[in-house]
């Protein structure tokens, strides 16, 4: 036995190994986001009603539901609740006969990470008879025949609540797996399921639900979607179900057996492994603040009534076209899409150029707002864009709407130009809630070839501050250090031969790839002949850039000079 000084070390060992193991995985503890969804139905049938039930979030324990936002051309819409589950829902009606059927919903969410595992040394007493709604079977998910033998063995021998649903919870760890091939959600088959015992969240969490109600412990499934970890992301299919039980005296216990299994799959884990060991503690009586919730129970009887059978589950929107349902679950032929945008520390959300133009195509509620000078504005702007000159915002401030709730989107002159973000402080200020920053610019947009107004001064050529060879060669043999030479031809051409310590910035990304270059410092681009050269020129002056010079590769060569 090894021992120092009569401690035992295999012992110690050990314990600092289950120290070290027992650390959760790293989650944020609060999430911030802009979730905009938006519907367009408009190629129905004309001569057919259409009728649209949206999963409605509300302010909760856990996360904070704000800015809501609810614009369209339907002829009657309003929020209802089910009458068993309260569950909320916004309801929107089209007639026969209209051509346009589109609907924009967008709200901010703040979501909590929950830790629940505090639980008593000793259960209170409870009456089974006030939880009996979330005791009692759903049409795929009964709690007798098999569910109950199944239920009876792997909790033999548990005499609390809390065992009880530990034991279930383990079993369904250890029993059952995520299959990537099914459909959405899952139906939540639960007899099936006992014998395939894969399938994906709402699959999981219907036996989970399904074996602790068997076991006389009140559990339910919660229905939701993600909220994307970036921002911009597109969140159509990133519908998630989770799961709770009810511990008497304590309250309802969060637990998320499926993302276990889910990470373990994304992760290539077996349940041996030390990572699954941290995950199973994590999401027992733990959600990581990833997720918005949006829905409670099954076989749901919506309000307004739907024509069709009850809803297994009520995580997707849904439709009724004529009276028959749409395929929920093909969101392309449905017509819906989803996308989140997170926002950051300074309370702004960042917008890519792919979502910045999706909102442009979509023709959403959303603003665009130029955060340049006029004269800037006036000579290239995003199509469509307002001019709201930070230098002069309050001037300009009239042009806001008196809508604080509606999303904004503020750009400028690039990742290196601080207007945008200035001007989104600037509005976040006056109360507006739903504010995004274009970071990539004016530059990125017209290098990507997005739609821009062009203004009589923007093909006027502009003159360059020319480099002569024998000048560049000196500042290089001068090793100061304070320049960089940039060259905007393309990756083989710079492989063939450059200017010595030259980088490579070719011209299709350079407004995009440009956030490497120090203003700081001067920075000399060149090309072979200087047709590139120049428009690499012209993007640096308009993101801001003073100190440029441009050079000639073809004189370098003639004058003789060092080639790499």
């Amino acid at each position: 036995m090894n021992k120092i000084k009569g401690i035992n070390i295999n012992w110690l060992l050990v314990s600092m190994a289950l120290i070290f193991t027992a650390a959760p995985p790293v989650f944020a503890k609060t999430v911030t986001g802009i979730i905009n969804m938006d519907f367009d139905l408009s190629a129905q049938p004309a001569a057919k009603e259409v009728r649209l039930w949206i999963p409605y979030p509300v302010s909760s324990q856990y996360q904070d539901i704000s800015a809501i936002r609810i614009k369209g051309d339907f002829a009657q819409s309003g929020v209802y609740t089910d009458k068993k589950y309260q569950t909320p829902i916004l309801y929107a009606q089209w007639p026969a006969g209209v051509g346009k059927r589109r609907l924009s919903f967008s709200f901010k969410v703040v979501r909590q990470e929950v830790s629940r595992r505090d639980f008593p040394k000793k259960e209170a007493a409870w009456n089974p008879a006030d939880y009996a709604m979330w005791l009692a079977p759903s049409s795929l998910g009964p709690i007798n025949g098999p569910v109950k033998s199944l239920a009876d063995s792997i909790v033999k021998g548990k005499t609390t609540v809390l065992a009880r649903a530990r034991a279930v919870y383990d079993w369904i760890c250890d029993n059952m797996y995520r299959n990537p091939k099914t459909i959405g959600c899952g139906m939540g088959k639960v007899c099936a399921l006992l014998k395939s015992r894969g399938g994906k969240c709402t699959d999981i969490h219907s036996v989970f639900v399904a074996l602790c109600r068997a076991a006389g412990v009140p559990a339910r499934e919660i229905f939701g979607i993600r909220i994307g970890k970036k921002s911009g992301q597109d969140i159509t299919k990133w519908q998630h179900c989770w799961a709770e039980f009810y511990l008497p005296g304590y309250g309802w216990v969060p637990v998320d057996p499926a993302d276990v299994r889910k990470l373990m799959l994304k992760k290539k884990l077996r349940l041996a492994d030390p990572e699954t060991a941290r995950l199973r503690r994590y999401f027992w009586g733990g959600w990581d603040a990833y997720r918005v919730k949006l829905a409670l129970g099954r076989d749901l009887i919506l309000n307004p009534p739907q024509k069709g059978a009850p809803l297994n589950t009520f995580g997707y929107p849904y439709a009724e076209v004529g009276g028959k349902p749409l395929d929920f679950y093909n969101p392309a032929a449905f017509k819906y899409h989803i996308t989140s945008y997170k926002v950051g520390a300074a309370g702004y959300a960042l917008i890519s150029t792919a979502g910045l133009k999706g909102i442009i195509d979509r023709g959403d509620d959303t603003l665009v707002f130029d955060a340049r000078s006029p004269e800037e504005y006036q000579e290239v702007h995003v199509k469509g864009a307002l001019n709201l000159p930070v230098n002069n915002f309050a001037r300009y401030r009239h042009l806001l709407p008196a809508d604080r709730s509606r999303p904004l989107v503020f750009y400028c002159n690039g990742v290196k130009c601080g207007k945008s973000s200035k001007e989104a402080e600037k509005v976040l200020a006056l109360g507006y809630e739903k504010v995004m920053v274009y970071k990539e610019g004016i530059p990125v947009w017209e290098e990507r070839g997005m739609p821009i107004y062009k203004g009589p001064n923007y093909e006027k050529r502009i003159k360059t501050a020319k480099i002569s060879p024998a000048a560049l060669d000196k500042l290089i043999r001068g090793a100061a250090g304070n320049f960089t030479i940039v060259d905007v031809r393309d990756p083989d051409e710079f492989a063939a031969g450059h200017i010595p310590d030259a980088i490579n910035i070719p011209l299709a990304s350079f407004a995009a790839k440009s956030a490497v270059l120090d203003k700081g410092k001067k920075i000399i681009v060149y090309c072979n002949s200087g047709g590139r050269s120049y428009d690499a020129y012209r993007k640096l002056m308009k993101l801001g850039y003073k100190n440029i010079n441009q050079a000639i590769f073809a004189d370098w060569k003639a004058a003789g000079l060092p080639v790499e």
